[in-house]
């Protein structure tokens, strides 16, 4: 009889457990993300949202180990990549908090021995990628610096380039300032920004696992650690490997939890860790009085932050290898934290998807042109005409509260050029170039269009500019050369 019941009662507890499984299946979040998953070939996921300072939703999903079919759970270990900086960020605030420095301090009060062209830029100018520093990284080599396989040769090495623009005249992501904040925040902590970063904020945010698996990527053996895939074709995928040396790891090289990142906001908005999140989160203003970023939506960039601007349910986000994301809804009082181990996977693409399950209202019908912005202006222009075109984008930005990214402006205009529209292209150029004169894209989009409508007086005049920009241009001069016999 103790044998039958037993039996019973085991029968009755795996048929409950079963059923409770289903019922967490079933949540309409979860079968959310492993459609998502399939669609975007994403092998693992793994989830935490918050709401009004609490995680209220944990989800595992997929393999960390498509190898050994090793599935992911809540102790898998993600790396997070340029989500590192989001961390550098607050480590320099934390110091200014300190009184050790201003975010807006010349780098030159703290290093003096950096190249004289490099002197003047400002502490935020790095953080937000407008400074015009040359790129330590090698194009085109992965992860691999300037000279190959050499740190401090790479180091070296690109302090004798010349800086790429005019400092704070636009947004162009580089690494090369993050290695100068290292270098800032390790002359006032002596053990180094690894052990400052760990000590004063993952200490503090009770984030054991991401401390104990360090600043160095994909180099040591990591307990639980996923790996990190490129997807080639349908099942059929590349494993990803990289190394980060010491200078580059306030850019890179962190490891994670979607747990242990959603403490780190809930401590970070509770003040546990900086005193002012307007000083962490405003992002950096341009010469021209603009801010930029990644993109319509990335749409700003602050202390190792990206900031979007719209009308409605702003957002601060921080991303890595466009793999992960935590993207924070201070208005709505929600967080979302997305880690995937699929490299080009994208999560800030749809991690609005995943906020609007928990944030009423996100969907609503009139909200929609505020995440589709480049659409409603498209059908702005179309509707009003491109003649004054800056009324037309004036009216946009106003009702979608989106600062729009001017290179996307200026890649739609080349496209109506490529459909014949060249006049309408021109007038997104010109309200383009009074923004910003020293984009040299732009004056190249205007020039070759001029030359489509045999305007060349017009096209030599941006041609030259485009020379006054970068005399090394080997484009602009062959133009120039070209554009003279039609004078």
């Amino acid at each position: 009889m103790y044998k039958k019941n037993r039996v019973l009662l085991s029968a009755l507890f795996w048929f409950a457990t079963l059923m409770w499984s289903s019922l967490v299946k079933a949540e309409p979040i979860d079968k959310f993300i492993q459609a998502l998953m399939k669609e975007r070939h994403i092998p693992g996921l793994q989830l935490a949202v918050i709401k009004n300072g609490k995680i209220i939703k944990q989800g595992n999903y997929g393999f960390a180990d498509l190898q050994h079919q090793v599935p992911v759970t809540e102790k898998t270990v993600f790396p997070i990549n340029s989500m590192t900086k989001a961390f550098t960020g607050v480590a320099i605030v934390q110091l200014a908090e300190q009184g050790l420095l201003n975010i807006d301090d010349q780098i030159g009060k703290h290093l003096p021995d950096l190249p004289e062209a490099w002197q003047s830029l400002k502490i935020n100018q790095l953080m937000g990628h407008t400074s015009g520093l040359p790129e330590i990284l090698a194009a085109n080599r992965g992860l691999e610096t300037l000279v190959p396989h050499d740190a401090d040769a790479s180091w070296q090495e690109v302090q004798k380039h010349p800086l790429q623009f005019t400092p704070n005249s636009r947004f162009s992501y580089n690494q090369t300032g993050y290695v100068i904040l290292g270098k800032i925040i390790d002359k006032y902590v002596p053990e180094g920004f690894t052990a400052f970063i760990t000590k004063m904020q993952l200490e503090r945010a009770k984030m054991p696992q991401t401390a104990q698996a360090g600043f160095d990527y994909l180099e040591r053996m990591v307990p639980n650690q996923t790996r990190q895939y490129i997807h080639l074709s349908e099942n059929n995928y590349k494993n990803f490997y990289g190394e980060f040396p010491y200078i580059l790891r306030t850019a890179a090289g962190m490891s994670s939890t979607a747990t242990e990142l959603a403490n780190y906001i809930v401590s970070l908005q509770q003040g546990e860790l900086v005193k002012d999140l307007n000083l962490l989160w405003t992002p950096v203003q341009l010469n021209n009085g603009r801010t930029e970023g990644f993109n319509n939506k990335e749409n700003g960039y602050s202390m190792g932050w990206q900031v979007n601007q719209r009308k409605y349910h702003k957002a601060i986000s921080a991303s890595g290898a466009n793999a992960v994301t935590m993207s924070i809804y201070p208005e709505d009082k929600v967080s979302v934290v997305v880690l995937t181990n699929l490299l080009g996977s994208l999560p800030i693409t749809f991690v609005d998807e995943i906020a609007a399950y928990y944030i009423p209202g996100f969907n609503d019908e009139h909200k929609q042109i505020a995440y589709q912005p480049m659409a409603y202006l498209k059908s702005l222009a179309d509707k009003k005409g491109f003649k004054n075109f800056a009324s037309v984008f004036s009216k946009a930005q106003l009702d979608t509260g989106v600062t729009y990214d001017l290179e996307i402006l200026v890649e739609w205009g080349n496209s109506l050029v490529k459909h014949g529209r060249v006049d309408d292209g021109i007038a997104v150029f010109e309200f383009a170039l009074t923004q910003n004169n020293e984009q040299p894209y732009y004056h190249s989009s205007i020039a070759e269009a001029y030359e489509l409508n045999k305007q060349y007086s017009l096209a030599f005049k941006h041609y030259q500019q485009i020379l006054r920009i970068n005399p090394h241009s080997d484009y602009a001069k062959n133009k120039v050369a070209d554009i003279k016999a039609y004078l």
